[in-house]
């Protein structure tokens, strides 16, 4: 190999790992380059993709499931409706992400602005709650809040689920 071949492909891969950074930094919600690490797991929790503040996320499934005894929350699961049906936290709502633009006419003349809303997906590796959350926010819903742990911590806990039997 030449002198000429060795600088062309570090050319090419550096071009490649730039492209790369530059796609994930601010075109995909891709995979967390920042947080929370363990060792032994990976990342415990990733930084809050663009669309929510963390200010937004509940990490402690008691107080989630506080919220969700008083019956005062509008909880939106977000996951795909199959996956809902087969169980999801009492009294939630299936809105899945991937329907949210034919789901929201009716959300919006159902809902106030100013009511209280958590939104939770699978897990604490799921982004689909923020990315939910942060577009209501900009809809001009004044109380969002995001279950971190989603239903996988849910279920971890051993709290009550509801299924939708056919």
């Amino acid at each position: 190999m030449t002198r000429k071949d060795v600088t062309g492909i570090f050319l090419l891969v550096s071009f490649a790992l730039v492209t790369a950074f530059f796609y994930h930094s601010f075109l995909s919600p891709g995979m967390a380059l920042q947080g929370q690490w363990d060792p032994d797991q990976g990342v415990v929790k990733a930084v809050p993709t663009r669309d929510a503040d963390s200010s937004m996320e509940i990490l402690n499934p008691d107080v989630v499931r506080q919220m969700v005894q008083k019956k005062e929350w509008i909880i939106l699961d977000v996951r795909p409706g199959e996956i809902y049906d087969q169980g999801h936290l009492p009294h939630a709502v299936s809105f899945p992400l991937m329907a949210f633009d034919e789901a929201l006419p009716q959300f919006l003349t159902s809902t106030q602005r100013s009511s209280d809303i958590l939104v939770y997906c699978a897990s604490i590796e799921c982004t689909d709650s923020h990315t939910v959350a942060g577009r209501l926010k900009n809809l001009g819903y004044t109380s969002v809040k995001v279950f971190s742990g989603g239903f996988r911590q849910w279920q971890e806990k051993g709290y009550e689920i509801e299924k939708n039997e056919d």
